[in-house]
């Protein structure tokens, strides 16, 4: 029986973004598929020292974690060698592992590991997919953390696109980043696009009367600006800060910030300097509290930098699209989220420079409750006919059965 192998950096126990999608998608696939699962992945977890089992089989899937750093992520030298030491022990593993006619799906965590993944499935004759979450290294160009006419952007740029255009298939996530693909000269029968989906298949809507939340953290009745999950660098900051200082006296309307990042950090030093009172900061919630903590706030921000449209996907708005919870985007109009939620009305696009128009618009909902309800009623149905998992279950069946 052939075996079809998986590549990422985090697997399940683990709880970061890529290793919940991939550990969900498995786990929901692999009796649909005539194959041996068999993931290939670390024994480190991206939050803690945890070392997890070097060989486990969890849920019918063939777990092999190889040993690798534990600098963590506080350092960019540490994490570089966390990285290479994957690469390393990566190579070796699947060396071992991968025969002829084999199906080889690696994720992009780390960066470039494809070019690993490429090289073994050359040598060994098997089969490459590409499931690409985000597009390294033009993020990190993006960002300003590699200057794009340096060697070594370039070079890295390079090797990756060696494995995506000659895998068989590249699997992204959405639209834009097809686009950014075809730009670079990939073939396009080569691309598929499976949307991201809501892991958390439990979560749901609860109104504000039965939600316990509202009450413990005294948001009585407030009109709730929230944003869940990490808000770093990708993210805009700027015009999130100026319209919670448009909003400093504004006792009717409350900011909530649930999560972690950079600029919740920068964001919660800001607020703390000037004294405002209308603004939360919480942690991350448990899994049992997301319902909950979701929707506690009437309007929902996701923001992200423009520069960075078709290189990745905000993971936040599945959750929130999933249980009907209106969104209030901030970022290019013309992008992927923005173009889902101007096109079917499901939600409210800001570009970040337009700050007047940003203020208006939370003015203006926070005395709709009738338009609220409808977006909320919209974006459901968005998420209904476009992101459901079942759907993208099934396209990850029919190309992995190809």
């Amino acid at each position: 029986m052939k075996k079809i192998i998986f590549i990422n950096r985090f697997f399940y126990p683990d709880q970061s973004a890529t290793s919940q999608i991939l550990s969900d998608l498995l786990f929901n696939i692999n009796s649909k598929v005539d194959a041996d699962f068999h993931v290939v992945t670390s024994r480190s977890a991206y939050q803690g020292d945890a070392r997890l089992a070097p060989e486990e089989l969890i849920n019918g899937v063939k777990t092999h974690r190889v040993w690798t750093s534990n600098f963590g992520r506080k350092t960019l030298p540490g994490r570089a060698i966390d990285y290479l030491t994957f690469y390393l022990s990566a190579l070796v593993k699947l060396l071992f592992l991968v025969s002829k006619g084999d199906v080889v799906v690696v994720k992009t965590d780390p960066p470039v590991i494809s070019f690993v993944a490429w090289m073994v499935a050359s040598v060994k004759g098997a089969r490459l997919i590409n499931w690409i979450q985000d597009l390294f290294p033009e993020v990190a160009g993006a960002l300003g953390v590699i200057k794009t006419n340096a060697l070594v952007y370039r070079s890295l740029k390079n090797i990756k696109n060696i494995s995506i255009k000659t895998a068989e298939h590249n699997v992204v996530i959405g639209d834009c980043m097809k686009n950014k693909l075809i730009q670079e000269g990939i073939d396009e029968n080569r691309i598929e696009v499976i949307h991201n989906w809501n892991i958390n298949k439990n979560e749901r809507y609860i109104a504000k009367k039965d939600n316990d939340l509202i009450d413990e953290w005294n948001l009585g009745d407030k009109f709730v600006v929230g944003y869940s999950g990490n808000f770093g660098r990708a993210h805009e900051y700027e015009p999130v800060r100026q319209l919670i200082d448009s909003f400093a006296n504004d006792t009717h309307i409350e900011f909530l910030f649930i999560g972690g990042g950079k600029y919740y950090d920068d964001l919660r030093d800001h607020v703390a300097e000037e004294g405002y009172s209308n603004v939360q900061f919480r942690p991350y919630q448990d899994k049992d509290r997301l319902s909950h903590s979701l929707s506690v706030a009437d309007l929902h921000i996701i923001s992200l930098v423009p520069e960075l449209e078709g290189l990745i996907v905000p993971s936040k708005f599945y959750g929130l699209a999933a249980i009907g919870a209106p969104i209030l985007f901030i970022g290019d109009e013309s992008g992927e989220i923005g173009r889902i939620l101007n096109d079917n009305e499901a939600g409210y696009v800001v570009s970040p420079a337009h700050h007047e128009q940003l203020i208006n618009i939370v003015r203006e909902l926070s005395t709709m409750p009738v338009e609220l309800e409808e977006t909320r009623s919209r974006i459901r149905q968005v998420y209904d006919s476009m992101y459901k998992p079942q759907a993208s279950y099934d396209k990850w069946i029919r190309i992995l059965r190809s």
